[in-house]
């Protein structure tokens, strides 16, 4: 059995954790037109980013904060990684701010 290992895939929550959400998602795409697609991802980001934010008291990003990092991360590389990332951030960002 080989164990494929995801290089772009961030070490720590809950950018892991949003990124697994993308791409659990997006391996529903065939089938799907872009639009339903692109909407459905966005929505399973978002609810495990404020899944993950109220069980560890963090921002919970509102889903324009969640296209936003989206939008941002477009042409990257490494956008699932990038998206992660820059939402992760994001909501640790606006806690940090409120203490």
């Amino acid at each position: 059995m080989t164990i494929e290992h995801d290089y772009f895939r961030p070490r720590e929550a809950p950018a892991s954790l949003l990124y697994d959400a993308f791409q659990e998602e997006a391996k529903h795409r065939k089938g799907r037109d872009v639009d339903e697609w692109i909407r459905l991802e966005l929505e399973a980001v978002h609810r495990a980013a404020v899944t993950y934010a109220e069980q560890h008291g963090l921002h919970a990003p509102t889903m324009e904060q969640v296209a936003a990092a989206e939008r941002y991360a477009r042409g990257s590389a490494d956008y699932g990684s990038k998206w992660a990332l820059v939402l992760s951030q994001k909501m640790s960002a606006i806690n940090n701010t409120e203490r």
